[in-house]
């Protein structure tokens, strides 16, 4: 969306600025189309440096130090738009199936996980759905984006710390449950680099959707784990499918094995059915 509108203003304002230096000139149609090609190239810049330095300065407004109560709708917005724009300027063309099967309500996001630009895609894609992730230590180190990730009330995971994570899980079912957001998660806890399968899951994070009694919807990304390997000079197919949804009277009476078992059969019949049936 941001990128389409970037481009139109762009266009807009060259068209203007064309017009007037054709018009004044009279210098013909070829030198007019030479400087509604540059005027554009200029222009296109310049809104994208404002744009980055207008997210910049909004970022500097979120303290720290400060432990939000509730979900930022505008602070999300913003940051899904960015996290869009950063996947446009990556090379992702992104095509989203079954964006209709989302429930109304607060759930708990799962997904396959086969690139850093999982979330950024998604987070893109669901940018009025008022999601915050689960994600590890490193992430929030990034500069302008921890700002946004701690105004959107991002989780931080310590892997190594086993209490901690029972924590942030706990925390993760109350944002859902309360209604103020929906969490996303990876049960794989990593990096996939295997598109064809999944790896094992940690049917831990399952407690989420049974404490906050939500319905999980169930996610497969495809293709993002070629984005760095065509950019710049190729654009990269990327495929969101959000394949299913588990109501919670499916999974109450569940253990997480069970359910993560539930789950990791949908994603790979997607899979599977993504892979023309190659794989295992």
């Amino acid at each position: 969306m941001i990128d389409i509108i970037i481009a139109v203003i762009s266009i807009t304002l060259s068209y203007y600025y064309a017009a007037f230096v054709n018009g004044y000139a009279r210098s013909g149609i070829w030198p007019g189309i030479l400087v509604f090609a540059v005027s554009f190239l200029i222009a296109y810049i310049l809104i994208c440096v404002i744009f980055w330095v207008v997210c910049c300065i909004l970022s500097l407004t979120v303290s720290m130090k400060r432990e939000y109560a509730s979900f930022s709708r505008f602070y999300g917005v913003l940051f899904g738009l960015i996290m869009e724009y950063a996947a446009c300027l990556a090379g992702a063309r992104v095509r989203v199936v079954g964006k209709d099967k989302l429930p109304k309500r607060r759930f708990l996001l799962v997904s396959n996980h086969l690139s850093n630009f999982d979330p950024i895609v998604t987070a893109g894609e669901l940018k009025s759905h008022s999601l915050a992730y689960i994600s590890k230590g490193g992430n929030f180190g990034i500069p302008m984006g921890r700002r946004y990730m701690k105004r959107c009330r991002y989780l931080m995971l310590d892997r190594d710390d086993t209490r901690s994570g029972i924590n942030i899980m706990k925390k993760a079912a109350e944002m859902i449950e309360s209604g103020d957001c929906s969490v996303g998660v990876y049960p794989e806890g990593t990096r996939n680099f295997n598109a064809d399968g999944l790896l094992e899951f940690r049917p831990g994070c399952f407690k989420i959707a049974l404490w906050a009694k939500c319905p999980i919807v169930v996610e497969i990304v495809k293709g993002t784990q070629n984005i760095h390997k065509r950019f710049p000079l190729r654009r990269t197919k990327v495929t969101v499918e959000f394949a299913g949804v588990i109501d919670y009277e499916e999974i109450k009476d569940k253990k997480t094995q069970e359910i993560a078992r539930m789950v990791r059969e949908i994603m790979l019949g997607k899979i599977q059915e993504k892979a023309g049936g190659m794989c295992k």
